[in-house]
């Protein structure tokens, strides 16, 4: 009971500052959202490939993957719909443990990202080695 008033008053002040973006709103719930249809992952056969402006390419299957360290990270999620969640808990490998992995050339700036679906976006890469930026598995 005492988690739950704690949580309820920092969201209520988060709330009224403003500590989610102007129009969104707290959901309690966690909506489901995913480009296409959600797919149905073999993982015998999932991969995940470390290439381009790096100085070792890497493949790691499920089974490496899952058998790197990982660490756990409490982030508020802010979705492009307009919803928002407060204090979600996430495990996963942290990206930063990946990139010294394939050790980035110094001319690498930014992580194209390719998903199932044909999904792909790109971030910065000194953004996604922050200490907070996992994959979540």
């Amino acid at each position: 009971m005492l988690l739950g008033s704690s949580v309820r008053s920092r969201r209520e002040s988060v709330s009224s500052t403003l500590g989610y973006p102007r129009g969104s709103f707290l959901t309690e719930k966690f909506p489901v959202l995913s480009y296409g249809p959600t797919p149905k992952i073999d993982l015998k056969t999932w991969r995940l490939r470390l290439t381009g402006l790096v100085e070792q390419e890497r493949e790691l299957d499920w089974n490496e993957f899952t058998a790197l360290p990982t660490t756990t990270i409490e982030a508020d999620i802010h979705c492009v719909t307009r919803w928002s969640k407060l204090d979600t808990v996430w495990e996963g490998v942290a990206l930063r443990d990946l990139a010294l992995k394939a050790k980035p050339r110094p001319a690498a700036r930014f992580v194209m990202q390719h998903s199932y679906g044909g999904y792909t976006t790109n971030l910065p890469l000194d953004e996604i080695v922050d200490e907070d930026v996992i994959l979540a598995h």
